[in-house]
């Protein structure tokens, strides 16, 4: 009876585990071009206060702040801590996140602690009580 209780549960682990998302690589083949995917995403975020963002330059930099608007070639960027807003061509940049809140992985990882914890209590109620007056072999 325990092992076919283990045998479900390190399925449904396995199972929960398994249905992650996975991480994909930009390739060389992408169609559009990786300034178009800056520009998309830097629109995505809009502009203000609430459009908080961590952008990588081409020299290593990271700065943190808001996007204050946006432009064709260009966007102002209003960094967190100095407080300075400086103009940043799309070309410049190689990687807008949004800050704030919980990243992909987090949230993932937040899903699959309380996918097992839900599995764990309902594997446990079955066995303390649905199994209660089962018995195979007797006549």
């Amino acid at each position: 009876m325990k092992k076919h209780l283990t045998i479900l549960l390190i399925g449904s682990l396995v199972f929960l585990a398994s249905g992650g998302q996975t991480l994909a690589r930009s390739s060389g083949k992408d169609k559009v071009p990786i300034v178009e995917k800056i520009k998309a995403k830097i629109a995505k975020l809009g502009t203000g206060k609430k459009a908080k963002a961590q952008i990588k330059l081409r020299t290593g930099e990271k700065i943190k702040g808001f996007v204050s608007s946006a432009g064709d070639d260009s966007f102002a960027f209003t960094e967190r801590d100095s407080k300075q807003t400086k103009t940043i061509a799309y070309a410049d940049v190689v990687e807008v996140k949004k800050s704030g809140g919980l990243s992909t992985g987090a949230k993932i990882a937040i899903g699959l602690g309380i996918g097992v914890a839900v599995l764990a209590i309902v594997v446990i109620h079955a066995k303390n009580h649905l199994f209660d007056n089962f018995h195979p072999f007797q006549p």
